[in-house]
């Protein structure tokens, strides 16, 4: 039976002794997992994963009022309703506040994360973790965006007993070369100012790359005209400016040790669909070229296990999955509520709608 969890809560569980990841077996580095609880107390818990950039603060809870990563979609009456469902997510491994210790009992004389490559698998790994830590038998699904839908896969992948379902948004089994060529060049530019003591404009520079393919080009065109102001005797474009405060904004609250492990384990991904052990919802946009529409297809024709794909149109592209546009909230709100026996039964059987 699982535990009746409280409302709201915020706590720490150290990853097992004998637990190491995947790619580096036998390090004394020791994780430990950072989880909160948000929504109604005995309510269905699900479990909520977002982008490199989200962390275990989802939305406005008992412990923390301030609005969380997912403000637009999670919350009272919204797609992911916290009058309805109980909310769990956890810090990524690799984060600040993730690493315990190490094998000489001093951290500074360990290994870093960024010295530690993690894969999506270690961080359903950890997911794993705070479900036994909080007694929680089975979640009720697990939604992941973007990064945590890699994570959530490799949860349905290597722990289905733990999960009625998953639900994949943004985000499929593996990346494609373009992404991974992109976030090789970003990281190039977070350790070369690393190197040059500048770490924190380094994060600026490659968060400012990013939000370039976050948006769709039709997004970006359609928000930005080409026009431009003179500043210091050169000409300065208005998505340049966006592009710049939305770099620095999140360098000063992303480190660059923590985005050269992240960016890392989203291009390790590299999992086997037909593994997976629990039905799964899929939901992507035509216009995301990080997570392309092919791919996503590839993704669900692969699965061992029964699954449903919905691909819908939006001009923010990959950025989509942060916002409350109604075809996309009516695919949330289907995929939670959905019972498993509803989906096809022939593995790999993914139906696409617009």
């Amino acid at each position: 039976m699982n535990a009746v969890l409280p409302e709201g809560r915020r706590g720490t569980v150290a990853m097992p002794a004998e637990w190491s990841p995947e790619l580096r077996r036998g390090t004394d580095a020791r994780f430990r997992v950072r989880y909160e609880l948000a929504g109604l107390e005995g309510a269905p818990l699900l479990v909520a994963m977002g982008g490199i950039s989200a962390d275990r603060h989802i939305c406005a809870n008992l412990p923390d009022p301030a609005p969380g990563w997912w403000r637009k979609l999670a919350g009272p009456g919204l797609a992911i309703d916290t009058n309805r469902w109980r909310l769990l997510a956890i810090d990524f491994l690799g984060s600040p506040g993730t690493l315990e210790s190490t094998g000489s009992g001093d951290p500074s004389k360990g290994p870093s994360p960024d010295r530690i490559h993690l894969t999506p698998g270690d961080q359903a790994d950890a997911v794993a973790v705070a479900l036994r830590h909080l007694g929680v038998e089975r979640a009720h699904r697990m939604l992941g965006a973007s990064y945590g839908g890699m994570v959530a896969l490799a949860m349905g992948i290597r722990h289905p007993a733990r999960l009625d379902g998953v639900v994949l948004i943004g985000a499929a089994h593996r990346g494609h070369p373009q992404a991974i060529g992109i976030h090789a060049v970003q990281r190039w530019i977070v350790e070369f100012a690393l190197r040059h003591g500048r770490g924190s404009e380094g994060v600026a520079l490659a968060r400012a790359l990013a939000f370039t393919t976050y948006k769709s080009a039709a997004g970006l065109d359609a928000r930005f005209p080409h026009d431009w102001e003179w500043e210091d005797g050169a000409p300065v474009y208005a998505v340049g400016r966006y592009l710049e405060k939305q770099g620095r904004e999140f360098a000063e609250r992303f480190e660059a040790e923590t985005y050269l492990t992240l960016s890392a384990s989203v291009d390790l991904c590299d999992l086997r669909p037909e593994d997976l052990g629990v039905p799964a919802w899929l939901i992507g946009w035509e216009e995301d070229t990080l997570v392309p529409p092919w791919l996503l297809r590839e993704t669900a024709s692969r699965m061992g296990a029964p699954s449903h794909l919905r691909v819908l149109n939006s001009d923010a592209g990959h950025d989509a999955f942060l916002l409350h546009a109604p075809d996309y909230q009516e695919a949330l709100r289907t995929s939670l509520s959905a019972p498993a026996r509803g989906l096809p039964q022939t593995a790999g059987n993914a139906r696409a709608a617009g």
